[in-house]
Formats: structure tokens, C-alpha cells, sequence
């Protein structure tokens, strides 16, 4: 069978999950922790703005025509994955990359020189920063745009492995922010995240061991939660729907892309990082050659689990 959506719309969808997820986790802790990490929604922008840059990018080679690209600005049709994930991705670079804007344009004290034209060109946007409240929240909802709409797409379709699966969304979601919290808790366990903050005008404070302890923990229950998720999407297909659609779950199981379901998605992308995080959280401080496995296993299962769900989707 001819594949219409590729590779690259695979990784698309990966990267896209990883910057929403990323910035969905870091508003959450945030606000869970009364606001005491301001940095952290800093963090997951400075690195969500590249990778939906990068998957726009994607999708524009996966179009074939890329000179006809802008024609997705045009107009929005619902119905196409491709226009509405250009639009969402579209609004969450540009409002990331206002919110970038401010942020460094706070970073100058009022009087400050450093380069005339630069603390002058700051001392004008300045005054918009009141409205980085706002705009983080506009984000968030794009965010859970930008993670959950594939999923409910593709239940949408007449696809058996997708068509009328409503655990498919919960697992798209699922997967996203697991992923964009192990993007998180490799940044910060690594040091970047205090480069990343100081460049844009932060002070570049480490984050202390409760929090990330908090975070490891929180990266245990979401892998569990995807794995009880998976279950459940498998079962509903095999017994609760059509008979197409158990017959699309054997594709998925043991047919073409069985390798990548069992050793990407479950193994690497589940089991082994769980297994990784307990161990590292048994005592109160976690082993960070643990954490930092676990959480790349993490990011390369949400690639797998993509390319299984949408691959084998199209060959059922």
C-alpha cells in the first residue's frame, strides 16, 4: 500500500508533541508551585519556538510542492491535518517568539547601556511585558492544541486503527507531555536550562532537588499512565470494535512495523525507563546517570510510538 503521511510527518509529529508537552509541563509546575519557577515556562519556549519551527519545516517537505506551501495560510479547513496542525504551529512560534521578545527586553534595566540602539530598541518594548500573563496562557492552549489535534483527527478518520478510538487522543496527549517532561528534566539535570535562562535574561538559578525530585516522580506516573493508556487502546480495538479493527491491532502487533511497536514503543520507550526511574528514585536523591537515560528513552519512544500508530494506520 502506498503511504500517503511519511517519515517526515512522523517526526513532525513527535517534535510538535515534545514542545507542547514541554511547555505544558513547565506552566503546570509553575502554577502548582505558586509560581516559585518562573523559569521554567522561559525554558520550554526557548526550546518549543525552534522544534515547531523545525516542524513546519517538515511539513512543508511533506507537502511535495514546497514552493505552494504559503497556500496553507490562506485559508483554515478543519479537516486537514495539514492546515490545522500549519495554523497551530503557526500561533504557538509567533507568540513564543513575543514572548522571547519580552522576556529579553526586561532584561535591561530602565538607563541601562550596554549598545545604544539595542537597550533603546528594549526600553521600547518594555512596556508590552505586562502582557507576557496573557500570552502564556493564549500558549497553553495552544500547547494542548498542538498535542491533543492529531489524535482526535485520526480517530476521526475511516482508518480501523484509528477510526472511532477514543483512547487514541488520551494517548497522543499522554505521550506528548511525557515526552516534553523528559525534554525538561534533560535540560535541567544537564545545565542547560540555567545557559538557556541566563542568554535570555533570567538569572540562571538552579532548580532545587525537591523539585526535581517532584518531577522524576511525576515522569514515573505519566509512563505508567501511557502504558495502562496503550493497554487500554489495544483491548478496545481487539474486542470493543469492529472487526477491521482487530484485524488492524495484528497489523500493528505482528505485522511490518511489529519491531518498532514492541522494541521501540514498549521496551525502549516504556518499560526500560520506568524500570530506570525507580531505581533512580528509591533513595531521595536520584541517579542522574538513571534520569538522564530514562529520560532520552522516553523521547525516542514518543518517535516510535508516532511512527507505529500513523505507519500502521495506513498499511491496516
Amino acid at each position: 500500500m502506498m503511504l500517503t503521511w511519511k517519515w517526515e510527518l512522523v517526526i513532525y509529529l513527535w517534535i510538535a508533541g515534545i514542545a507542547g508537552g514541554a511547555f505544558f509541563s513547565a506552566f503546570l509546575i509553575n502554577v502548582i508551585t505558586r509560581g516559585k519557577h518562573p523559569q521554567l515556562p522561559k525554558i520550554a519556549t526557548f526550546l518549543g519556538v525552534p522544534l515547531v519551527l523545525l516542524g513546519s519545516l517538515l511539513l512543508v517537505l511533506d507537502l511535495g510542492e514546497q514552493l505552494r506551501a504559503w497556500h496553507l495560510f490562506t485559508r483554515f479547513r478543519l479537516g486537514s491535518p495539514m492546515s490545522v496542525g500549519s495554523w497551530i504551529l503557526l500561533l504557538y512560534a509567533l507568540i513564543g517568539v513575543v514572548m522571547i521578545a519580552l522576556w529579553w527586553a526586561t532584561s535591561f534595566e530602565p538607563g541601562e547601556v550596554r549598545l545604544t540602539v539595542i537597550s533603546g530598541l528594549a526600553s521600547l518594548v518594555r512596556p508590552a511585558a505586562r502582557l507576557v500573563g496573557v500570552l502564556t496562557w493564549i500558549e497553553v492552549v495552544l500547547a494542548v492544541l498542538l498535542v491533543a489535534y492529531t489524535g482526535v483527527l485520526l480517530s476521526a478518520t475511516n482508518q480501523p486503527l484509528w477510526a472511532g478510538v477514543l483512547l487514541l487522543p488520551a494517548l497522543f496527549v499522554v505521550s506528548a507531555v511525557s515526552t516534553g517532561m523528559a525534554l525538561l528534566v534533560l535540560v535541567l539535570r544537564t545545565g542547560l536550562g540555567k545557559v538557556l535562562d541566563t542568554l535570555f535574561g533570567g538569572e540562571g538559578e538552579s532548580l532545587p532537588g525537591e523539585t526535581l525530585h517532584h518531577m522524576g516522580m511525576t515522569s514515573l506516573i505519566l509512563g505508567i499512565i501511557e502504558l495502562v493508556v496503550l493497554v487500554g487502546y489495544l483491548v478496545w480495538l481487539a474486542f470493543l470494535s469492529t472487526p477491521a479493527g482487530a484485524s488492524a491491532v495484528a497489523v500493528l502487533l505482528t505485522g511490518p512495523m511489529s519491531l518498532v511497536f514492541w522494541g521501540g514503543v514498549v521496551l525502549v520507550g516504556l518499560l526500560v525507563p520506568l524500570v530506570l526511574e525507580v531505581a533512580s528514585l528509591k533513595g531521595r536523591e536520584a541517579v542522574i546517570g538513571s534520569v538522564l537515560a530514562s529520560a532520552s528513552l522516553v523521547l525516542l519512544g514518543g518517535l516510535f510510538l508516532r511512527a507505529a500508530v500513523l505507519l500502521s494506520g495506513q498499511l491496516a
